[in-house]
């Protein structure tokens, strides 16, 4: 994406760290924080080749994501920018008849406990003007006959978690914001969309006016607009990157 000479170092000096930071989508936001002046850091419990340093911890563990935020803070200083990525769909989950008690706390803990773990020991670092970005969903805001239920059950928490965080840390000057996030052009997308069949994925694809996946890049544009200074005012809040599905019933043909 092109950005203007005058755009550039908005997050200059700024430390980023990026909780769950494998994946297409993390990628693009590191390399734009990056662009953009920021200093990235990661954390993931994967291994991962990729040009910034990445603490090990898994996200679901509190001992090992506590442990990660105290070294993050002793080797920076602190930290200005928490962008929390993670929580992958999960294929047993379905309908609420349908999903096992086992499937429902597992994807909750995939989704919604890395967020507030993130936050509970990544918040307590920041100073004032730093800016959390937790990675929500259009389905939290509305219902939806063919969704992963467990999944939306829990970005309906994140986005609550947003709101209410951003609430409680707005005058120590510490900003909460979540993305609402549609459908993104990234592999593992793709490869859930092709499991759908052809038929399925035109009658999800009818629903969104912009009728197209979301870029990386442009995703990456709304987590870095979130954690910078243009965005200053702005906080408890939801961004729709959605292409506008919130807002459809029916879509035009063409």
């Amino acid at each position: 994406m092109s950005r203007n000479s005058e755009d550039q170092g908005r997050l200059s000096g700024r430390i980023c760290v990026i909780a769950g930071a494998g994946g297409a989508i993390a990628g693009a936001v590191a390399a734009r924080l990056t662009a953009e002046g920021g200093r990235v850091i990661g954390i993931d419990r994967r291994p991962l080749d990729v040009p910034f340093p990445v603490v090990a911890a898994d996200l679901r563990s509190e001992a090992e994501t506590r442990l990660a935020f105290e070294r993050i803070h002793a080797e920076s200083g602190r930290i200005d920018v928490l962008h929390v990525n993670a929580g992958p769909m999960d294929r047993e989950d379905h309908g609420l008849l349908e999903t096992s008690p086992e499937v429902w706390e597992r994807v909750f803990r995939a989704v919604l406990t890395p967020a507030v773990l993130s936050c509970r020991y990544g918040v307590p670092v920041m100073n004032p003007g730093g800016s959390v970005v937790l990675t929500g969903s259009f389905l939290a805001g509305m219902g939806a006959a063919t969704a992963q239920m467990a999944f939306s059950a829990a970005k309906a928490a994140v986005t609550q978690l947003g709101r209410d965080l951003g609430t409680h840390l707005a005058r120590r000057g510490i900003r909460v914001n979540t993305l609402a996030l549609g459908p993104v052009e990234a592999p593992e997308t793709r490869a859930m969309f092709e499991r759908m069949g052809e038929e399925e994925t035109r009658r999800r694809f009818a629903h969104i006016p912009m009728g197209r996946f979301a870029t990386l890049d442009e995703i990456a544009a709304a987590v870095t607009y979130l954690a910078g200074p243009d965005s200053g005012y702005l906080t408890a809040s939801e961004l729709p990157v959605h292409g506008g599905i919130r807002a459809a019933y029916t879509v035009p043909d063409h």
